[in-house]
């Protein structure tokens, strides 16, 4: 008795089992709550081992730890402390309902971290009632809904255990503010990881938050303290943060690829994609230059002075050495370099960096350079766009990015709440549109220069950062191919890739030591290239009809810039790339290769429903959708490096020889605004991480879906209207003429019908069983559109058959696109 009565007064964190059962409890059977233990889990979530990732072929798992992952924004009934009084006690009734809640914000898992991704596998319930989500979301082939590449991680902070009565579940929940708490993680400089870690807070380049917590277990249990959080935490301090590229998992990654690239996009990975893009321009006054074909480039003791690209296009006016000679005086030896030309006199758009910081006192080889570039417009004109005094610094695009960042990546609701209410004036303090609307500026007076038949030279400081961003969306605004798909790809491997922008840099794959960091106290990393993407989504905005990708497509191009297995976006320069063809063989694969990451029914959502092209167009007689749909494979060395590793080309086209007018169409330029108050925020990108901002049936996704069961229905009309077959109408046909459609019955007794003597063979057509949305039926239900997320496909999935229905629409609609392109584009429709 007297041993119950000191039971009955022992405190309670005391109580604690300290038995160890070797025999399994009942299903549901919870012992313990959340004050005395939380980690006591019913037997059917205790098989945690049961969770490991899905490994690629040379990946390999470097820590796991048992952890609960929160949504970015735990739901606001379950994230308020109101059980806990103010003595730090809690009533049972309290503490149940706190139990309860923190089960129902959180995922129970596995967490991993391998040598390519960050992985969370959920560990089910197998008795769980509530049926699995579907897979309407963007599925890629390399990682799961709850992984993330290495690349990707940008930002840890670490959440310290506070006495030991804290609660792991408890700090995850928490606002997690105080600074003697959350502490950022800077492995670059060797920093120690000191005490308990709970929780980690985890932030990406891609605007994704993770909160995981982790498993604290008793001494008396495991033999010693086990503190799961510091494995992690440890485990991606040292992984995440490579300080050379040769660490990477692509070099891991050794599985041989086979070209199967279109020929829809060029690499201008040879001479021969210059000499076609000048063919096609008009520009007859430049020429090709290879840096293999040069023999100072190729002098071990000459080539170390000069950083130039394999391929590269200079005024026929110059030769070969003269260049070189003034290549030296500016930056990065980024000479005149020619990019583009438009129009009947072919006025040229031209790359120039600024001098050297030791001849900027002397202008004579600055104006040597553009005198030749002179020589090479028709009318003599010319126009130097001074990108460096205009636009924003990389080390101001960084900043606004963190800022915009740290506005999309709210911790807690109560945080989210206090910045809701002020959204729009933090906005502004980012600075990030007011960026966007410069860089759309000045592509419009570059635009503008040229169509006014003068030369446009852009300077910047190096000549591959912002000259990249008005360069291209220059192009984009006057030529109507780089607004396809394979053309937009086309012009970022021409204005990126080829022109060597420094992703390795800009990107942050390769961290900076604590000595370099000292030396350069300026850091280098900046999201240039998400600049850009913002500014075309704009424009995407503003002209709806005349790209023929989506938002969907621009969200993953930025997505797949954290993808190491692609070797598109992880070099600063091609020298670098070829280096590691040879030294550290990789395998190169260009991120075009949608297929590889990608099934036909996912890349479905890269087209734009909208996207209007005129019969006059360059690629008019070709399959102008090959890059989704029809797969015809290009020769092989359709990769990046193919060139380089298969030699020299057959032959070289001569630009001399072809015809000398431009093939670019005049009357397709666009004319954007500008200003701040007619841009938008990228939703898509920026929220999609967000799910209290997930608007169920809302969105520019459901505009754009009704879109594409617009087309679908038009694409089954026009079929029946080609086979002369009226049975098989969509619905919306019979809705809108306000009659009924004909029962199956009647169907079947119709005659049969010949043609010549020969019996007429009906094609079956999908979707006969429709609702009357016009959508398929599956379970005798139709599909609810407004289940769908606002950021589709990058939303919450949706459970029941409405993914086959969905993809059906997506199939229906594609037929159409892929003969026409256009809703009004079939003589029969209109």
């Amino acid at each position: 008795m007297a041993t119950g009565s000191n039971a009955a007064e022992m405190p309670d964190h005391r109580k604690r089992n300290t038995f160890t059962s070797y025999v399994a409890p009942m299903p549901n059977d919870v012992r313990a709550t959340a004050d005395t233990n939380e980690w006591c889990l019913p037997s059917d979530l205790r098989d945690v081992h049961l969770a490991e990732p899905r490994l690629l072929p040379g990946e390999q798992i470097v820590a796991s730890a048992p952890a609960y992952m929160y949504t970015p924004i735990a739901p606001m009934e379950g994230t308020r402390d109101n059980s806990i009084s103010s003595n730090g006690n809690s009533n049972s009734s309290s503490s149940n309902n706190r139990s309860h809640g923190s089960h129902k914000e959180a995922t129970f898992g596995l967490l991993s971290v391998t040598n390519f991704k960050l992985a969370f596998v959920a560990l089910h319930a197998r008795n769980s009632a509530t049926p699995l989500a579907s897979d309407l979301y963007q599925e890629n082939t390399f990682l799961g809904r709850n992984e993330v590449t290495l690349n990707n991680i940008d930002q840890i902070y670490t959440i310290a255990e506070q006495g030991r009565a804290a609660s792991a579940l408890q700090a995850a929940r928490t606002r997690g503010t105080h600074s003697g708490r959350r502490k950022k993680l800077e492995p670059t400089k060797q920093q120690n990881i000191h005490g308990r870690i709970v929780a980690l807070h985890i932030v990406c380049k891609n605007f994704r938050l993770f909160k995981f917590a982790f498993q604290q277990q008793d001494s008396k249990l495991s033999g010693g303290a086990s503190d799961y959080g510091k494995l992690m935490a440890s485990a991606l301090a040292r992984f995440a943060y490579p300080m050379r590229h040769d660490l990477s998992f692509a070099y891991a990654y050794r599985e041989p690829y086979y070209p199967v690239l279109l020929g829809g996009v060029s690499m201008y990975a040879g001479k021969n994609d210059w000499a076609r893009e000048l063919i096609r321009c008009g520009a007859t006054e430049w020429q090709v230059i290879s840096s293999s074909s040069v023999p100072q480039l190729q002098n071990r003791l000459q080539a170390g002075k000069y950083s130039l690209p394999p391929h590269f296009v200079i005024p026929k006016c110059c030769d070969v050495e003269r260049f070189l000679q003034l290549s030296l005086a500016f930056c990065d030896s980024r000479a005149a370099f020619w990019v583009y030309s438009y129009g009947g006199s072919a006025a040229s758009l031209v790359r120039l960096a600024e001098l050297q910081p030791a001849s900027q006192q002397d202008t004579k080889m600055e104006n040597i350079m553009l005198e030749l570039v002179r020589k090479c417009d028709e009318r003599k004109q010319l126009q130097l766009l001074q990108l460096t005094d205009q636009l924003p610094s990389i080390q101001d695009v960084q900043r606004a990015y963190q800022k915009l960042r740290r506005l999309c990546t709210p911790e807690t609701p109560e945080k989210f709440m206090l910045q809701d209410d002020k959204y729009l004036g933090l906005l502004e303090k980012t600075n990030w549109l007011l960026y966007v609307s410069l860089c759309l500026r000045h592509a419009s007076e570059a635009a503008a220069t040229l169509r006014a038949g003068i030369t446009c030279v852009l300077q910047e400081s190096n000549g591959r950062d912002l000259c990249c961003v008005i360069s291209s969306l220059t192009q984009l605004l006057l030529d109507p191919h780089f607004r396809t798909i394979d053309g937009f790809q086309s012009l970022v491997q021409k204005e990126w890739i080829a022109l060597e922008h420094p992703f390795q840099r800009r990107l942050g794959h390769v961290g900076v030591s604590g000595g370099e960091r000292e030396q350069a106290p300026d850091s280098e990393q900046s999201p240039v290239f998400l600049l850009f993407l913002d500014c075309v989504w704009q424009l995407l905005q503003q002209f709806p009809d005349e790209f023929e990708f989506s938002q969907t497509y621009l969200t993953t191009l930025w997505d797949a810039c954290f993808m190491p297995i692609f070797d598109t976006f992880q070099f600063d320069s091609q020298a670098q790339r070829a280096a590691a063809v040879n030294e550290g063989r990789l395998v190169l694969r260009p991120v075009w290769d949608w297929g590889e990451q990608f099934s036909d029914k996912h890349k479905l959502f890269f087209t734009n429903p909208l996207y209007q092209r005129q019969r006059n167009d360059l690629a008019s007689s070709q399959n102008h959708r090959r890059s989704l749909a029809v797969h015809k494979l290009s020769p092989a060395g359709a990769g990046a490096g193919a060139t380089a590793a298969g030699g020299a080309a057959r032959y070289t086209i001569n630009p001399q020889l072809f015809a000398t007018q431009s093939s670019v169409p005049q009357d397709r330029y666009l004319e954007p605004a500008h200003r701040i108050l007619d841009l938008a925020i990228w939703e898509q990108c920026y929220h999609r991480w967000m799910p209290v901002l997930d608007i169920r049936g809302g969105g520019q996704p459901q505009v754009d879906l009704f879109h594409r069961l617009l087309l679908s229905n038009i694409a089954k009309m026009q079929r029946c209207i080609d086979m002369h077959n009226f049975e098989e109408l969509p619905d919306a046909f019979y809705d809108a003429i306000g009659e009924q459609r004909p029962s199956q019955q009647q169907q079947q007794e119709a005659p049969v019908e010949y043609v010549d003597g020969v019996e007429r063979r009906r094609k079956s057509m999908p979707g006969g069983n429709a609702a009357s949305n016009g959508l398929q039926v599956a379970n005798n239900g139709p599909l609810q559109l407004s289940t769908l997320s606002s950021f589709f496909p990058f939303g919450n999935p949706i459970a029941g058959d409405a993914p086959h229905e969905l993809y059906d629409i997506l199939s229906s609609s594609s037929e159409l696109l892929l003969d026409t392109s256009s809703i009004l584009d079939k003589s029969s429709i209109v």
